[in-house]
């Protein structure tokens, strides 16, 4: 009798593979590359990467040249650049961010350079009550600390400082095309502190909702929240759309004062041939912002401006921009005013004017960088710019008792500079 057949074999248990989630697969802005864009870093993937963190190292020094020649060396108004006829540092930072873990996010950069008093060092909600001072706060460029949810394309919610796109260009000048900011720029907030929610609907579209303390502040001069909104529609790789919106009480001593105002930008690359030994790329970028400021005790009026800049992207080592830009504020809520330390009195009258046209030549001899040539010529329909005997005080020294009343900040309606630029980013 024959023997038994052995028992079927029997197949193991098939493990199952979780799919990854939406924002893993299709990771939003991932489609295609918007290196391209103004404002945005168009260098590799960072060199330092350690587990879950992402360090930055970033130097930005400079020699610019003011026609106007002043005296203190001053150039004024600017928030880059801001020292005539001296090798100066613009702005450094190092900075680390948490990219690694599923769920906790956040960052930490601290900075110190000419740029962290034209732009932080200018906040005066410090001076309201105690524990907040520029002292204490202007080294911080970001500190964020947040959740990311794998819901939709993703979504992220964060506390702390962090950038400011209201007027487009960066905080950062080596991320624009062109080093110097335009008048729009200028006069809108480079970062903000308080919420802000992150929405990525598609892998092509984003959502920003902010509650902030104010208008770029540290503090606040009023009980109430400032805000608003961003929406970032990128439809294919040659077109990027935004419209944000931003309102809050930004008036000291006025609780009825009311500013609003909406940033809206186009870029547009029309011409991409990456094959090409003597052309890779056009693109314009064009921002028209308006806004208005409501008063109680004082005017109230708009303001508003427009900026458009065109790259050419020669070779991967060789670019240029052509930027021009135009500004106007009738109450003079959002135009240049002296630095905070200074004793002279602003006497500007409204409104506020001005306009300027700027050329950018870039060389990038490695990806971790660039060295930029620059030229502008600026006019105002005031005197606004720095002139020979500058705006510190007699000499270029600042005043004593006995000279502050004999002297008067010597300012100009128009301004030409050029200046010469090397930034390295790790």
């Amino acid at each position: 009798m024959p023997s038994a057949l052995p028992p079927a074999a029997v197949p193991a248990p098939t493990a199952i593979v979780a799919e990854p989630p939406l924002d893993v697969r299709e990771p939003p802005f991932g489609e295609f590359d918007f290196t391209w864009m103004n404002g945005s870093n168009r260098q590799p993937a960072s060199l330092l990467g350690m587990g879950p963190l992402t360090w930055s190292l970033y130097v930005d020094t400079y020699f610019a040249w003011d026609f106007n020649h002043p005296i203190d060396h001053t150039i004024f108004p600017t928030t880059v650049a801001p020292r005539h006829d001296e090798v100066s540092l613009n702005l450094a930072h190092i900075g680390i961010d948490v990219t690694g873990l599923d769920g906790p996010t956040g960052r930490l950069y601290l900075q110190y350079g000419s740029m962290v008093e034209t732009i932080a060092g200018q906040d005066t909600t410090t001076t309201r009550g105690f524990f907040l001072t520029n002292r204490l706060m202007q080294i911080v460029q970001q500190a964020a600390a947040g959740w990311h949810f794998h819901w939709l394309h993703g979504v992220n919610v964060e506390l702390g400082i962090f950038p400011s796109y209201l007027g487009l260009e960066s905080y950062l000048p080596e991320e624009n095309w062109a080093y110097t900011h335009a008048f729009v720029a200028d006069a809108t907030p480079y970062y903000f502190f308080g919420f802000r929610g992150q929405l990525f609907t598609s892998a092509r579209t984003k959502v920003e909702l902010w509650a902030v303390n104010g208008w770029q502040t540290f503090g606040e001069w009023h009980e109430g929240r400032a805000g608003g909104y961003l929406w970032n529609w990128r439809p294919d790789k040659w077109l990027s759309i935004v419209n944000s919106l931003y309102m809050g009480q930004e008036a000291e001593g006025d609780p009825n004062s009311l500013r609003t105002y909406s940033d809206n930008n186009v870029q547009l690359r029309y011409y991409d041939n990456k094959s090409s030994a003597v052309l890779r790329s056009l693109a314009f970028s064009l921002v028209g912002d308006i806004g208005y400021e409501h008063r109680g005790n004082a005017p109230s009026g708009p303001m508003g401006g427009i900026s458009l800049s065109h790259h050419w992207e020669w070779t991967k080592r060789w670019m240029s921009t052509l930027r021009a830009d135009y500004f106007y504020d009738k109450t003079q809520a959002i135009s240049p005013k002296f630095p905070v330390t200074s004793v002279y009195t602003w006497k500007g009258t409204d409104p506020f004017a001005a306009a300027g046209l700027a050329t950018t030549l870039d060389y990038w001899p490695s990806p971790w960088l660039v060295t930029r040539l620059e030229g502008s010529h600026r006019l105002a329909n005031q005197p606004v710019f720095s002139g020979p005997g500058g705006i510190t005080g007699p000499g270029g020294q600042p005043p004593t008792m006995a000279t502050m009343s004999t002297f008067t900040p010597d300012l100009r309606r128009t301004d030409n500079r050029i200046l010469f630029n090397v930034t390295l980013r790790l």
